[in-house]
């Protein structure tokens, strides 16, 4: 079923798809005091256009992964983000009634019909780095830190459909699918965002990394301007 639009913090959301969750335990826990400096300016990097995420379990308030955002946020002085997993970003090519027909009335009847669920996403580790646009491929100017999802064919194959969908083809994706769930986002210079520190605030979660984390929707958000615009 396909619930109507609503806004989530903020996000014009459109949701569709319900699965069922699992969660386990990981590593021994690090400890930290340390807080980095406070109210640091929030990510000044315009988005743009429509995108697809994956809602995953855990996201929800009180969740593991929702939880550890507003640890991110708070050990380095920075803005709570929303949980998601990105599948397609910034789609400009479609007026805004257009891209919502679209997502409510393609999207919603292939998917379950060829592929009635998203895999799970399996855990492989954490990444901290910065992007810079126009450089090395790179879309946007931010540093970030991120929980990685190894990929697969049958990820591939679910990619392919919405690239389908959205702009009538899968030939044209660049690249293969890096699905991650991103913690925390910054401006890129003297960004006080590493691997270490936010190894230490994730291992107080030790879900995120144990097992294969289940998708439980799919949303259409409009990701349009600064990310305190959304």
């Amino acid at each position: 079923m396909i619930a109507p639009f609503m806004n989530v913090k903020g996000k014009t959301h459109e949701s569709l798809l319900r699965f069922a969750s699992n969660d386990s335990e990981l590593f021994s826990e690090l400890k930290s005091t340390e807080i980095f400096e406070k109210s640091r300016d929030p990510l000044n990097f315009r988005f743009c256009g429509y995108s697809i995420w994956l809602d995953i379990y855990g996201s929800e308030e009180g969740g593991d992964y929702y939880s550890c955002i507003d640890a991110c946020a708070e050990k380095f002085g920075l803005e709570p983000i929303q949980g998601h997993v990105t599948v397609i970003y910034g789609m400009t090519h479609l007026t805004d009634e257009e891209v919502r027909r679209t997502f409510r009335d393609e999207l919603m009847p292939r998917f379950m019909k060829e592929r009635r669920y998203w895999p799970s996403l399996k855990p492989i580790g954490v990444l901290s780095d910065v992007e810079l646009d126009g450089v090395r491929g790179g879309m946007m100017d931010m540093a970030w830190s991120e929980i990685s999802f190894s990929n697969s064919d049958e990820h591939e194959s679910c990619v392919d459909l919405v690239h389908q969908i959205f702009y009538g083809s899968a030939k044209d994706r660049e690249g293969i699918w890096r699905p991650h769930a991103s913690l925390v986002y910054d401006n890129p210079h003297s960004s006080p965002l590493n691997l270490f520190e936010t190894m230490k605030v994730v291992a107080k979660y030790p879900s995120l990394l144990s097992s294969a984390v289940h998708v439980r929707g799919i949303s259409l958000v409009k990701t349009e301007g600064y990310i305190t615009e959304w």
